[in-house]
């Protein structure tokens, strides 16, 4: 005879759906227990601990409003497979600071669905390849840009120059401490003659906070005498708690002559 589950707090206790939640609650893994419009059953206090859910609200809830807006992903996998009337099996899925199992089946007289943790290493190191995946689109996408762009750490140290920065300066800047720029690099200001300095250089007044956006300088180069004129721009990379922590800058040349 399958059990009955449960309701919630408001709902008359009965004897087979407290064991029930027993039998949840001895599973050290998250597990929630969803009807087929998505409505939330059950869920053990491993899953209310995971999102952050528990204690158990006094009315069902859908299964997106206990997961909380961060689990779209996750809601959207479990949506797509009990509407497709499916099984999903052992599908890797990063969840907060973690990576679970997720597996889907259909039991009863609802759909059971589970997390069980990847140990701890093997989720180290799939948050780090899916960080080098990210990493790796949005190093080709910078290298594509037709305008340099260099990034900076706390320090002031190169971390970053797309391959357009490389192609006209080189590795000048390279080992080069931050003050030291305007002068190995021929960085002036907007008369092409007074090396740029104080208040005018972008990365500085990155790295204290502020977002500098076209900023006039000039960047000589002094070996060929070449001039270009550019419009130069940056703004501070922040933690999540709000420090800065580096500091991204873009230039673009602006033509002596414009249209």
């Amino acid at each position: 005879m399958p059990i009955h589950l449960a309701g919630w707090a408001d709902t008359p206790a009965h004897e087979s759906a407290s064991l029930f939640q027993d039998v949840l609650d001895s599973n050290p893994d998250p597990v929630l227990v969803v009807g087929s419009g998505l409505e939330l059953l059950h869920a053990n206090q491993a899953a209310g601990r995971l999102f952050g859910a528990w204690p158990r609200a006094a009315k069902p809830v859908n299964l997106a409003e206990f997961c909380g807006p961060d689990r779209t992903y996750f809601c959207e996998l479990v949506a797509l497979t009990i509407h497709g009337n499916g099984a999903l099996e052992g599908r890797d899925i990063s969840i907060g600071e973690d990576v679970f199992h997720l597996s889907v089946h259909r039991g009863t007289g609802a759909w059971i669905v589970s997390l069980r943790a990847v140990t701890r290493e093997l989720s180290r190191e799939y948050r780090l390849k899916q960080l080098e995946r990210h990493s790796g689109v949005l190093i080709r996408a910078m290298n594509g840009i037709e305008g340099s762009v260099i990034i900076v750490d706390h320090a002031g140290t190169i971390r970053f120059m797309n391959a357009f920065t490389r192609r006209h300066i080189g590795d000048l800047l390279q080992g080069v401490d931050i003050s030291e720029w305007p002068s190995v690099a021929g960085f002036f200001c907007e008369d092409g003659v007074t090396p740029l300095s104080g208040s005018r250089r972008i990365f500085p007044r990155a790295l204290q906070g502020q977002t500098v956006i076209d900023e006039p300088m000039v960047i000589r180069n002094q070996l060929t005498g070449r001039s270009i004129r550019l419009r130069a721009s940056a703004t501070p990379v922040l933690s999540p708690k709000g420090k800065v922590i580096a500091a991204i800058g873009w230039f673009h040349e602006v033509p002596d002559n414009p249209a």
